[in-house]
C-alpha cells in the first residue's frame, strides 16, 4: 500500500502540480468561472494545506511546513487554516492575492516534507486510530480549520483508522481536487 501511495505522491508533486503552473496563465489560475466555484489556485493551495497538516502533524508528528518560514506572509494571504468551509468572499481574496511564486515554493516544501513523512510511516499502526488528545491539540489548538467545523473534523478524522487516513489524504482527497481543477480548466477551454 505505502509504495503505491508514494508513487501517487511523487506524481502529484513531480508532474501534476508543476503542469498547472506551466500550462496555465496567472489569469487562468486565479479565475473563478462562476461566483459559486473555487479557482484553480484555491484548489492547489487547499490540497497542499491538507497534505501539510495531515502528513506533518499526524503521520510524522512534526511541525507543519506552513508554521515554519513565515508562509502566511510569504503567500500574501491572511489564511493559515486548511480552507474547508471557506466562505466565497474569502475564496475570492485568496484567489486574487496569493503569491503564485511563493505557492510554488510552498508546494516544493510540502512535497519534500510529505515524502519524508511517508518514508517514516509506521505500517504497524494500520488498523489503529489516532490519539484523540493529539487530534484535538492539532485541529483545535493549531487552528487548522474554522471553529464552526472543528468538532466535526475531530470526529471525522478520529473515526478513520491510520491507514484509511493516509489513503484518504494522500490519494483520494488530492484526486478530488485534481478533478475539480480539470473541470475549472475545461471551463476556460484549457485541456490539461
Amino acid at each position: 500500500m505505502i509504495d503505491a501511495i508514494k508513487r501517487n505522491h511523487a506524481h502529484l508533486h513531480g508532474s501534476t502540480i508543476p503542469r498547472y503552473f506551466e500550462k496555465l496563465s496567472e489569469a487562468q489560475l486565479r479565475n473563478r468561472p462562476t461566483a459559486s466555484c473555487n479557482s484553480i489556485v484555491w484548489n492547489i493551495w487547499h490540497l497542499l494545506r491538507i497534505e501539510d497538516i495531515t502528513l506533518s502533524r499526524f503521520v510524522a508528528n512534526v511541525p507543519q511546513v506552513h508554521s515554519q518560514s513565515n508562509w502566511t506572509q510569504r503567500l500574501a494571504i491572511p489564511y493559515g487554516d486548511m480552507g474547508s468551509a471557506m466562505v466565497l468572499a474569502d475564496v475570492e481574496v485568496l484567489s486574487q492575492h496569493i503569491n503564485l511564486a511563493e505557492l510554488q515554493q510552498y508546494a516544493a516544501a510540502v512535497a519534500a516534507q510529505g515524502t519524508a513523512s511517508l518514508n517514516a510511516f509506521d505500517a504497524s499502526r494500520t488498523g489503529q486510530r489516532w490519539d484523540e488528545a493529539h487530534m484535538r491539540a492539532v485541529v483545535i489548538g493549531e487552528s487548522v480549520c474554522i471553529p464552526a467545523i472543528a468538532e466535526g473534523v475531530v470526529g471525522y478524522w478520529g473515526n478513520l483508522t491510520v491507514d484509511q487516513f493516509v489513503v484518504n489524504y494522500t490519494t483520494l482527497h488530492p484526486s478530488l481536487h485534481v478533478g475539480e481543477i480539470g473541470v475549472l480548466a475545461g471551463l476556460q477551454a484549457v485541456n490539461l
